[in-house]
């Protein structure tokens, strides 16, 4: 797992080696402050400049009377619209210059803005964690693995998410592994629909393989420059296989999800992320399962975090009779954060 993770996180990194935009992006201030540089990223509310002589310029949006750059961008507004194109100000509304014609957005309505790349490897950004712990009382110790990809495209937006966490205690080593793959395809609109995946191993469940398949449709409920709050709903086919007796099942279950990001722009940044997943079962009901995963993440650098996350799962009726309903831990790790945009 480690290597794995090590070789996925290095790709990004070789990839955009040698290539950076030149410095021609020019951002006028409402006060007729004049700065020039890369447009980084636009997000919560935060515009990063780098420029040549200035280092990195953070500029609060509100403040932005203009923008105009010679290179392509990819724009959400707070209505959870997507555009790509060329950007420049006219009055109080951003010109985008895409593919089929302009579209005007007030700048009070833009809510995100990356750099849009023709190549693939500059499109994903993501970190790689690693966490441990001692416990010399109980001779308890744990370690744990994890590495997020995110791709983000013209309109389809797609995540890969793997986590290892071993405990290792004087009598025996038990280990959790999970890989979680989403694609999500969007809609002019704050409508989405995408594909889930999921291959899960977790004997504190009695679950000792676990693969689920689904497709989901979305909405962003809510979005602001401080949180954004997405809902879903879906149908997942779910075979899974009982730790030591090796008895395999087979469900179809309901998906209801719910993913909720609160950002605070501070040194270091402050970002907590909540993800949500119930699946009740169709062909097994009143059995409910579900999944609770909370991260705190603390900017430490452009490039390194410390996170904080909280892990939970629970299944009313486990695979394997006798096993436990609840699993549920705290992990804290450093995290290198990979790619061309680094938010």
């Amino acid at each position: 797992m480690v290597a794995l993770v090590g070789a996925l996180g290095a790709l990004p990194a070789v990839a955009v080696v040698g290539y950076e935009r030149q410095k021609t992006d020019v951002i006028t201030l409402t006060n007729g402050d004049r700065f020039t540089g890369e447009i980084l990223y636009l997000q919560f509310g935060i515009l990063q400049l780098k420029t040549s002589h200035a280092g990195t310029v953070l500029i609060e949006w509100p403040t932005v009377r203009s923008v105009n750059s010679t290179y392509m961008f990819r724009i959400e507004s707070l209505r959870g619209q997507h555009y790509v194109g060329y950007v420049h100000t006219k009055d109080s509304d951003l010109i985008i210059s895409g593919y089929e014609g302009d579209t005007t957005l007030p700048l009070n309505q833009v809510s995100t803005m990356v750099p849009f790349e023709s190549s693939f490897w500059r499109r994903i950004d993501g970190s790689v964690s690693v966490g441990y712990s001692y416990t010399k009382s109980s001779g308890v110790t744990q370690g744990s693995v994890g590495f997020t990809a995110g791709y983000s495209g013209e309109d389809i937006e797609a995540q890969l998410t793997a986590n290892a966490l071993i405990t290792r205690t004087p009598e025996s080593t038990t280990n959790q592994d999970s890989v979680a793959a989403q694609v999500f395809f969007l809609r002019p609109s704050r409508n989405f629909w995408g594909l889930l995946g999921n291959v899960q191993h977790d004997p504190d469940l009695g679950v000792d393989a676990r693969i689920l398949l689904g497709s989901a449709v979305g909405r962003h409920v809510y979005q602001s420059e401080q949180q954004q709050l997405d809902l879903l709903a879906g149908l997942a086919f779910n075979q899974e296989w009982a730790a030591n007796t090796g008895e395999s099942d087979q469900s179809l279950e309901g998906v209801l999800g719910a993913q909720w990001r609160v950002y605070k722009f501070t040194y270091p940044k402050v970002n907590l992320d909540v993800n949500l997943w119930v699946y009740p079962s169709i062909t097994e009901s009143p059995r409910i399962r579900s999944t609770l995963n909370v991260t705190l993440t603390f900017k430490l650098t452009t490039r390194f975090s410390f996170q904080l996350s909280e892990y939970g799962n629970y299944d009313s009726r486990p695979p394997e009779e006798g096993a436990s309903t609840l699993d549920y831990g705290v992990v804290a790790s450093l995290a290198y954060n990979f790619g061309a945009v680094v938010p």
